[in-house]
């Protein structure tokens, strides 16, 4: 007998999180259930599920658990209030659509595992975030009393995020990266609207998140790069969109007040810079990857980069934050350009210099594409997720 199983996602962009899902919606092995997914609210991330023939239904209470935030701040006490509010419209949710296993992707969803057990779901934690062991530690423990105490299987995607929950089996998932549906050539002198091809480009694919660093990127690249055939290429922000609307004017008063708004100075920086493109995000970027002289992974709070490891298993350089994760997918450091995560001099110093640091060894270059192509197998990842999905299956 089929099982249904819930993917609970909580947003409904299209970004890294939601790539990763649909990868995994696209491979889980549909002999034995029937996916259905629950999303917040509605955006394009429906419409692409819905093309792989999944159904889709909305949650629209669900509240992540705040992720690297001051327990006290007025924000985090706010959403622990709505997460608890939320509690029983979840259960609610899972008898109405006999829902046989929860699959929660992202570890700040944890709250809804009990709820899950409650209706006598099993419960897979899918664990994305890279949470300090040494902050937070209040949230911390929380977050472990509630998963070994109702999470039936953890999933990690990489060997940091399993040592989160230490006193319990994670099997680690890799997000398996396949270019093979992710090809479509790329006119570089279309995107920047000039002949750029004597140009180096620097491939920035983070959006203008603020945890991103996008801010620090077109600011550093517009400050301390002087050559004028060098460009910046920044994926996942529509700079052409005016800010319009109530958010839009908001956000404009704010910032005439003194306020940091993250937004309207990238779009200064950008103004006043014509070598910085900025485009919106698109999943076919292999074309756009091979044709850049160096990627750039510029991010304020520790996380895993799967832009770095895309960047060497195609033979491009990188420059990045010195993180666990990093460290991991890079041969410890061994195979990219790393700076100390949030020391802006560090960085600045290695987009400065980005021509000395950029040692193309040939050798070097072939074995770490190999290791990476190991560790982000698309045959070997999906193996294990299936496994742990249907030895669950199993047992119901």
């Amino acid at each position: 007998m089929m099982k249904r199983i819930l993917f609970v996602h909580q947003t409904s962009a299209i970004g890294g999180g939601s790539y990763c899902l649909l990868n995994i919606l696209r491979e889980i092995d549909k002999s034995m259930i029937e996916p259905v997914v629950c999303l917040a609210s509605d955006g394009p991330l429906r419409k692409e599920i819905e093309s792989l023939k999944i159904s889709v239904v909305f949650f629209r209470k669900m509240v992540d658990i705040p992720y690297n935030k001051n327990l006290w701040s007025i924000y985090s006490l706010l959403q622990y209030f709505k997460v608890k509010k939320s509690i029983s419209a979840f259960q609610s949710l899972l008898q109405s659509s006999r829902i046989d296993v929860v699959y929660l992707n992202n570890m700040m969803l944890y709250n809804y595992l009990k709820s899950a057990k409650k209706c006598g779901c099993k419960t897979i934690l899918h664990i994305r975030e890279h949470w300090p062991l040494d902050e937070h530690t209040i949230q911390l423990q929380w977050a472990r009393k509630y998963v070994y105490k109702y999470a039936d299987e953890i999933i990690a995607i990489n060997k940091y995020s399993a040592s989160v929950f230490p006193d319990k089996k994670s099997t680690i998932v890799y997000d398996w990266i396949d270019f093979s549906d992710r090809y479509e050539p790329i006119s570089m002198n279309d995107l920047f609207g000039e002949n750029v091809s004597d140009c180096k480009i620097f491939l920035f694919t983070g959006g203008i998140q603020r945890i991103k660093g996008a801010y620090e990127v077109v600011k550093t690249f517009s400050d301390c790069i002087s050559n004028r055939n060098y460009r910046l290429l920044l994926l996942g922000y529509d700079i052409q969109k005016p800010m319009k609307g109530f958010v839009g004017m908001l956000k404009k008063i704010l910032y005439s007040l003194g306020f940091d708004i993250n937004e309207i100075k990238i779009r200064k920086v950008v103004a006043n810079d014509k070598r910085i493109k900025c485009i919106s995000s698109r999943y076919k970027i292999f074309d756009i990857i091979k044709q850049s002289y160096c990627c750039v992974s510029y991010f304020t709070i520790p996380h895993a980069n799967l832009t770095l490891a895309e960047s060497l298993m195609l033979g491009i350089p990188i420059i990045a934050a010195k993180t666990e994760e990093t460290d991991e997918y890079s041969g410890n450091g061994h195979n990219a350009i790393l700076f100390e995560i949030n020391n802006l001099c560090e960085f600045e110093d290695r987009m400065k210099h980005i021509d000395s640091y950029i040692v193309v060894d040939k050798n070097k270059q072939e074995k770490n594409t190999l290791l990476l192509t190991n560790i982000f197998s698309k045959e070997k990842n999906v193996k294990r997720i299936n496994s742990v999905v249907n030895n669950l299956i199993n047992h119901i």
